[in-house]
């Protein structure tokens, strides 16, 4: 499901993680019909003993019920995961979360967001991906979280440093509002005082 915005909160970058996380399971596509052909085409050659010729159906059995759940474990699950994992970036947190299913949402916060770092290997470079690296806590409690392989790494970096200043004048002016309202009555009980004083005296 799309992601609930509280009140005032906008939604600035709904991505997932950059196609390169897919990857590994190309590779094992690959790798998996590659060997199930070689070893099809070999238990079923005609030069086989009659032995291994007699009972190459199961052996094409067994090949194909490990091929098709190397596939489904390898390439298929992995694929769905991507596509079904979202991250959101709003005036508010971050949330990473998934489309269908259970939520196992990881949501921080930016009242809670101290630093953020991004990191990118030698090949994550050449396709402008990336990983965000996020301290927050509070109280002296911090952890780490980790965002792996974000598209666009840098524009992505960019905005959550633009968001973040945003959100923390959003919060002094409203510290600031909070202490005017909170003098405030007390300002004008001082004017009613003096005023109905004088009046008496």
């Amino acid at each position: 499901m799309l992601l609930k915005l509280v009140e005032g909160e906008q939604a600035i970058v709904r991505t997932r993680a950059h196609h390169r996380a897919l990857l590994p399971a190309a590779i094992n596509l690959v790798v998996t019909i590659g060997l199930m052909s070689f070893l099809l085409g070999y238990v079923t050659r005609d030069t086989q003993p009659a032995f291994l010729q007699h009972y190459s159906h199961i052996a094409v059995f067994l090949l194909w019920t490990a091929g098709l759940v190397a596939v489904g474990l390898g390439t298929v699950k992995p694929v769905l995961t991507w596509l079904n994992r979202l991250t959101y970036l709003t005036t508010e947190r971050i949330v990473q979360k998934n489309f269908l299913g259970a939520p196992h949402a990881r949501v921080i916060p930016l009242a809670l967001l101290s630093q953020h770092e991004m990191r990118q290997s030698a090949l994550q470079e050449m396709t402008g991906a990336g990983d965000l690296v996020l301290l927050h806590g509070a109280y002296g409690q911090h952890q780490r979280t980790r965002l792996r392989d974000m598209p666009d790494i840098e524009r992505f970096n960019r905005l959550v440093a633009l968001e973040l200043g945003e959100y923390r004048r959003r919060a002094q002016a409203r510290a600031a509002g909070e202490r005017h309202a909170q003098h405030a009555p007390a300002a004008r009980g001082d004017v009613r005082g003096s005023s109905f004083g004088g009046g008496r005296g």
